[in-house]
């Protein structure tokens, strides 16, 4: 049985990942004055999450009026400041393997209180939990590209304690946050799956170029950003292993109604995201070129960073652990 911990608020949020999205999540929890880890094997990742954070802090604190909180860097999952985290939030690649050895690892060295939350879109927190024995502290919780978007959507693993979900909501509203509770376990949750049939049509086509798709986009819905600049955010190995999953799952329900084993075909839209961008390192904003970013400037990435950032690292980013 799930017991809430006593002192969220002093106690950090610990990411695993700092890529795109884990550097992101760690700005948006640390930008009310709360202590976040961010753990990440890879050297080199560290070092480049950590001029995103001290530029990204700096700016969304002075846009809330908030103050930041210490955010601490390793390379080391058994450091001290993790196992004392009140949440774990799982921000690795999509790999259905690495994300069932992650959480059965955070299960076996982390306080029964700890939740473990995954970020994955592509599988159910259900599908994840095989090594973890403390299953009633696991669930989804899908952010998309934080600390801009507020939304969060908050999914079961179905065993996961009503009393965790509702806890953290309270703290995610807190935060600032917008949280809903998915009511079914269901594969993409709500938004990706309204973002995949658009994505898959995108790329579908081919009667228009990414430019022209996203400027009839932003012009009709009033949007920030249209389906191919939202790709390139999310990254495109990401876009094409999510629809993979997608598509196995969708095959497999079929082939079971009607009696079959499908063949794996893969559909040529995805065929050609594959070819001509993940494969050849086109992956969006993270590697500088894809639909639409490196293409003149239409869309430009994390980019440079603004003058502050050498005083944020001093007094928000604790680099001792690089």
């Amino acid at each position: 049985m799930w017991t809430p911990p006593t002192d969220a608020h002093s106690k950090p949020v610990t990411i695993i990942g700092a890529g795109v999205l884990g550097r992101r999540l760690a700005t948006l929890w640390s930008s009310t004055g709360r202590p976040v880890n961010l753990y990440d094997p890879s050297l080199p990742a560290l070092e480049s999450a950590t001029a995103y954070i001290a530029d990204a802090l700096s700016t969304y604190c002075s846009e809330q009026g908030t103050h930041p909180g210490h955010v601490h860097f390793t390379t080391s999952l058994h450091d001290p400041y993790i196992v004392n985290s009140w949440m774990v939030i799982e921000a690795a690649p999509e790999d259905l393997d690495l994300k069932i050895s992650i959480l059965g690892r955070l299960d076996r060295m982390l306080p029964k209180s700890t939740i473990i939350a995954t970020n994955s879109a592509s599988f159910r927190s259900g599908e994840l939990v095989s090594e973890v024995r403390n299953r009633s502290r696991v669930l989804n919780t899908l952010y998309y590209i934080p600390p801009r978007n507020r939304c969060v959507e908050m999914m079961s693993c179905g065993y996961t304690s009503p009393e965790l979900i509702a806890f953290l909501r309270a703290q995610m509203e807190e935060m600032g946050m917008l949280p809903m509770v998915v009511g079914n376990e269901s594969t993409g949750l709500i938004f990706p799956r309204i973002f995949g049939a658009l994505k898959r049509e995108t790329l579908k086509v081919g009667a228009a170029t990414p430019t022209e798709i996203d400027t009839l986009f932003t012009d009709f819905f009033g949007a920030q950003k249209g389906p191919c600049a939202m790709m390139d955010a999310v990254g495109l190995d990401t876009v094409a292993k999510t629809e993979r999953h997608f598509l196995a799952e969708e095959r497999g329900e079929e082939g079971e109604v009607l009696g079959l084993e499908l063949e794996g075909r893969v559909p040529g839209y995805l065929a050609w995201l594959e070819a001509e961008f993940v494969e050849r390192g086109r992956v969006g904003e993270k590697s500088g070129e894809g639909l639409l970013v490196g293409k003149g400037g239409e869309e430009k990435g994390e980019g440079k960073h603004k003058p502050g950032e050498e005083v944020w690292q001093e007094h928000a980013v604790d680099l001792s652990c690089l």
